[in-house]
């Protein structure tokens, strides 16, 4: 009998900004803030205060801390001498990753609980990273700060160890998530049921020219009703999660066809090839020519 297992295809985008690691002094202090990705800090050494949405988080050696896009916080040294840290901003357009690491505003994860993970070893190999860089780059001329140039096989070794605590991070809090939005406090089962609803619209609706007015309308519900409802369950706005769709059809057309960028551009309903550009780039940091593998650009755009 012959018997083939076959894997899902995968076209995926990783954006990483603000990946380091920092050491600051005593009564260091970074004032109140947002950003608009996901956000993990590692204590390596010292002691932190996280002050997140009026509730302090007190950070010690070994422990790990996640916030949701968007959640204001400050970060002051509680250590009588240095405070040493990894840090990463991150976002990916997987939408079953983005619901579950979205189920909770923060978490913090002592290190108890993370050294029973692969988070201290997968921290170790980026270190490692950081560190054969180093050795291998000469020190350029700013005091405080250090860039590192890092090889093709290096950013594939980062992305992958990145990706593993993603991962790790997700399983963490999988039993939270299980729990789904219909446990967050003032959610109902009626917002829930409405949710899912809209995305079962939006998923049948996205490359068409149906709006969120209509669905709303066919919901009974008010366009600004509906886009609440569905950012408090799935954390993003029903516009932003058609974006999400139609780039990640538009990855999948870019990697799998000869079509042009114009022809991609209208069968996903943009107003036009530059319209189209400015949103893909947005949304993986690259431009559509710079994502197709170079095989297909000289067919394509030729």
């Amino acid at each position: 009998m012959n018997l083939d297992i076959i894997f899902p295809d995968i076209t995926s985008t990783l954006q990483i900004t603000g990946c380091h690691f920092g050491v600051k002094p005593a009564k260091w202090n970074y004032p109140k803030h947002h950003h608009h990705l996901y956000e993990l800090l590692y204590c390596q050494d010292g002691e932190a205060e996280q002050i997140i949405n009026g509730n302090s988080i007190r950070m010690q050696t070994g422990d790990w801390l996640f916030m949701k896009a968007g959640v204001r916080h400050q970060t002051d040294n509680r250590s009588e001498n240095h405070f040493s840290f990894f840090n990463m901003h991150f976002d990916l357009d997987n939408h079953e990753m983005r619901m579950r690491l979205s189920t909770l505003e923060y978490a913090l994860y002592p290190k108890v609980l993370a050294d029973s993970t692969k988070l201290p070893l997968y921290i170790q190999e980026i270190e490692q990273i950081m560190h054969n860089c180093m050795l291998h780059q000469t020190h350029n001329t700013s005091v405080t700060e250090r860039r590192l140039s890092l090889t093709y096989e290096d950013k594939l070794a980062l992305q992958s160890f990145i990706l593993l605590i993603i991962r790790e991070i997700i399983l963490l809090q999988k039993p939270e998530a299980e729990e789904s939005a219909l446990f967050r406090p003032g959610t109902t089962m009626h917002e829930a049921d409405t949710a899912h609803a809209i995305e079962e619209q939006l998923q049948l609706s996205a490359l068409s020219e149906v709006s969120i007015s209509q669905i709303a309308s066919e919901l009974n519900l008010s366009r600004s009703q509906c886009t609440k409802i569905f950012n408090k369950i799935y954390g993003i706005s029903p516009r932003q999660y058609v974006t999400q769709l139609k780039l990640t059809r538009a990855k999948h057309l870019l990697v799998s066809t000869n079509w042009t960028i114009e022809e991609i551009s209208i069968a996903l309903g943009f107003n036009s090839a530059s319209h189209f550009s400015r949103q893909f780039r947005q949304g993986t940091g690259v431009s559509p020519a710079q994502f197709r593998p170079k095989h297909r650009m000289g067919k394509a755009e030729s």
